[in-house]
């Protein structure tokens, strides 16, 4: 039976309509074209410094380290002094040290300053998720999820388009300029069109969002905030679900699938870039459907089937024996995990109290963010002490638990009757 709310349709146009969704969406954009000029010269600037490949991977890991050190910490700060304040400090912070990372007369500076912008993205992205979790009705967050994530996909693709061309022409250290300058035009775009706190934009709603609407009383004091989240029906399962997920990123696409594609099937760089290309394609093209499932049938309609797909995928990545058939099970692979990456973000704002969400975006981020630390340790470690195989095999096990906990949780989405 079709519930009242599917019954009720809500388009992207009515998402768009409200000035705040777009200008976070928008805002998500231009910075990940940001974070797209940077990566793809990331360690190439490292070894200019004419350090080695493995003190190259300490520049990288040194942002995703100060990002997890201060997940929680800009969460509390967001629910503190709002997300205005908090995205726009953390831009600022982002600017200035992408500026002295590109400025940075040696390796062990340019690490240092590095590990700044890091810190600055976490309460950058801590604040925009927070907006989004207190301004968008519980019946279209999914959807809203997935336009907010494709603009971080298109936004990386932009920026690691003109990585190249901009490094080629003006050195190494250009993209970080303009990254900074990025950071600084973000800045300036979140005071000028997001409402201070207190002063917020409400977006039209139906019926059935405003049935939904609620208002629940949490403790002021940091460490009573935290554990009554932790406590809140269903919590633990989306922060694990988000681990899972990020762990797949990090150990199969960024780790895992380069190395297999290279060493396993003898495929140049550019045809490593093909598959990606393919597998962020068919991501893509899944977001808004898996966002419009996920808001009609419920979360765990989405999630469940999702994780099996994503845990199948992954372990069947490592038995292509051809870059065709590598190609085809990265084209599915982008499918799961298309559909596995929007419900976890609508499941946290189904379960968390609005007045806590800067905190429960913080903890939800540091579960992510732990892993995307362990995950390509583990996975570099299994694929070369127990070949790339059972390297893929043992990727899966986060994505099973992640499965267990949804399978025996309710339904996070209150449709009314």
């Amino acid at each position: 039976m079709e519930s009242s709310a599917q019954a009720e349709r809500v388009s992207i146009r009515l998402i768009l309509s409200d000035r705040s969704v777009v200008t976070v969406i928008a805002l998500a954009f231009v910075l990940m074209v940001g974070t797209g000029l940077v990566l793809p010269i990331l360690p190439l600037y490292a070894r200019s410094f004419g350090i080695g490949y493995g003190e190259a991977g300490i520049l990288i890991s040194a942002y995703a380290l100060a990002r997890l050190v201060s997940d929680l910490l800009s969460g509390l700060a967001v629910d503190r002094v709002g997300e205005r304040l908090s995205a726009c400090g953390g831009l600022s912070l982002m600017a200035l040290a992408t500026l002295l990372t590109g400025l940075a007369p040696s390796f062990a500076l340019a690490v240092v300053f590095w590990a700044g912008a890091g810190a600055g993205s976490s309460f950058v992205f801590a604040a925009m998720y927070s907006h989004l979790l207190k301004l968008v009705p519980q019946t279209r967050m999914a959807r809203t999820l997935s336009l907010f994530y494709g603009a971080f996909n298109v936004g990386v693709v932009v920026g690691g388009f003109a990585a190249g061309v901009i490094a080629h022409y003006l050195g190494l250290a250009a993209p970080l300029f303009f990254t900074a300058g990025v950071s600084i035009v973000c800045a300036a775009l979140y005071l000028r069109f997001l409402p201070a706190r207190g002063q917020p934009v409400e977006p039209p709603l139906t019926a059935q969002e405003v049935m939904l609407e609620r208002q629940i009383a949490v403790p002021r004091h940091a460490r009573a905030r935290i554990a009554h989240i932790l406590r809140t029906p269903g919590f633990v399962m989306v922060i694990a679900t988000n681990l899972a997920y990020m762990w797949m990123v990090v150990a199969i696409f960024d780790t895992l699938v380069p190395l297999f594609a290279h060493d396993a099937l003898g495929m140049s760089t550019v045809g490593i870039g093909a598959v990606f290309a393919i597998a962020l394609a068919t991501e893509f093209v899944v977001l808004y459907p898996a966002g419009s499932a996920a808001d009609r049938r419920g979360r765990k309609f989405v999630l469940v089937p999702s994780l099996v797909a994503l845990a199948i995928m992954t372990a069947a990545v490592g038995w292509a024996e051809t870059p065709i058939m590598l190609g085809v099970a990265m084209a599915l692979l982008g499918v799961a995990s298309g559909f596995a990456g929007v419900p976890p973000g609508a499941m946290l704002a189904d379960v968390v109290p609005k007045e806590a969400s800067g905190t429960a975006v913080g903890i939800f981020r540091l579960a992510g963010d732990v892993g995307f630390m362990l995950g390509p340790l583990v996975a570099g470690f299994t694929a070369s002490s127990l070949g790339f195989r059972s390297a893929f095999a043992i990727a899966v096990v986060p994505t099973v638990v992640a499965l267990i906990l949804a399978v025996r949780s309710q339904e996070t989405l209150r449709i009314p009757a």
